[in-house]
């Protein structure tokens, strides 16, 4: 499973807040040429955000964030008509001057799907991506009421066709070995990123000639982990281009993740491999319920307060089955409270960080303040879940 990830220079830099103060802006039809890591780029698109300084957050048209330091741009223009991002067949047309080594391009309704694997494999998780955006739409715009907007750019995902093609791709894009990420999605380049993962489970020489075969892989319960990480990743990729949460805006890390692991539950009876959403996550259950043997008594603030809690070593599982259990409570016991607070948090500016306690209090608006009077009946319903 892969998190919301970016290259590790721009984690250093928000930290460090090198653009202090930001000026909100938005008008498509910007042009800006740049210099960064001796590549000189001249791109249109949207300034999302300008400092006082001169620097920049920029989006351009294939979707792509840019963070322009005052030092490296050279120049920037500001047209009168609005240039939208591309259209998918657009960006197919962009991204076939690019493509080498055997990538192919498939293109399905909002979605672009890059591979060099065996089309089958391309033509199942687009199914997959195609069966999720409707229960997506359907699940929050019309049982939740939730003002999702219209998904007004590609959604890109790039297969590779083995896990060592993969793993340079991640190494180079994002600074560091994968691990055990197989899969990720990236807020920079609004990218989800894998390999083929029936790797996993194919003996080797063993061609993939249909979606047949990749059924009869949905029989092996391992497989399980397969449409849990398509479903989970492609989830992060919706909710930031739907209008459920803004790329670079301090979205807590139990809520992104939470959200996206209540999509993931698979449904191996089905052909697809998933359904929809909302189902009981087992797997997650069982890893909670075990935690729940040494939770700490302040467990639910010390989550809704810091990320740093995701990032703790043999822990992480542990605060990861949390953040699922704690979203399917809210969203069974809590939902048209969770939901206001889910707009709160869609309308948040990108780049702007608040404290720990200001989290909280942002919570407690729309959730109560007893937090550990919520923190009980929580408990109570994970122990009585079936």
């Amino acid at each position: 499973m892969g998190i919301l990830s970016f290259p590790t220079n721009l984690a250093a830099a928000l930290c460090a807040a090198v653009f202090a103060i930001w000026i909100s802006t938005s008008s498509w039809g910007d042009e800006v040429v740049f210099e960064q890591d001796g590549n000189r780029q001249t791109l249109q698109g949207n300034i999302l955000v300008e400092a006082v300084d001169g620097g920049l957050l920029f989006e351009s048209r294939d979707g792509t964030l840019w963070m322009i330091q005052p030092r490296e741009l050279i120049s920037k223009n500001l047209h009168d008509e609005a240039i939208a991002s591309f259209k998918p067949r657009e960006l197919e047309r962009e991204l076939a001057k690019q493509l080498h080594n055997g990538f192919r391009i498939r293109v399905a309704d909002q979605f672009v799907i890059i591979y060099n694997t065996e089309p089958a494999y391309a033509r199942w998780v687009e199914g997959v991506y195609k069966r999720l955006y409707r229960e997506f739409v359907n699940h929050w715009r019309d049982k939740r009421g939730f003002p999702l907007t219209p998904v007004n750019r590609p959604l890109v995902t790039v297969i590779y066709r083995t896990q060592a093609e993969y793993a340079e791709h991640v190494r180079r894009e994002l600074g560091h070995d994968p691990g055990n990420m197989v899969a990720y999605y990236n807020l920079l380049t609004n990218r989800v990123t894998m390999y083929d993962l029936t790797a996993l489970f194919r003996t080797p020489g063993m061609a993939l000639d249909n979606e047949r075969q990749i059924n009869e892989i949905l029989g092996n319960p391992n497989a399980v982990a397969m449409v849990t990480t398509i479903v989970h990743e492609a989830t992060h990729q919706l909710m930031f281009n739907a209008g459920m949460q803004t790329r670079l805006a301090e979205t807590p890390l139990w809520l992104n993740e939470g959200l996206a692991m209540y999509f993931e539950t698979p449904d191996l009876n089905n052909a697809a491999g998933w359904r929809s959403a909302g189902k009981v996550n087992l797997v997650r259950l069982a890893r909670l319920r075990q935690y729940l043997a040494h939770r700490p008594p302040d467990s639910l603030r010390t989550m809704l307060a810091d990320d740093a809690v995701f990032r703790e070593g043999e822990q992480m599982l542990d605060r990861y089955a949390e953040a699922w259990g704690f979203c399917y409570f809210l969203l069974n016991r809590r939902g048209p409270a969770f939901v206001e607070y889910l707009k709160h948090m869609s309308s948040k500016a990108p780049l702007l960080a608040g404290t720990s306690e200001e989290r909280i209090q942002e919570f407690q608006t729309f959730l109560g303040d007893d937090l550990e009077k919520l923190d009980a009946e929580f408990i109570d319903f994970i122990r009585r879940l079936r």
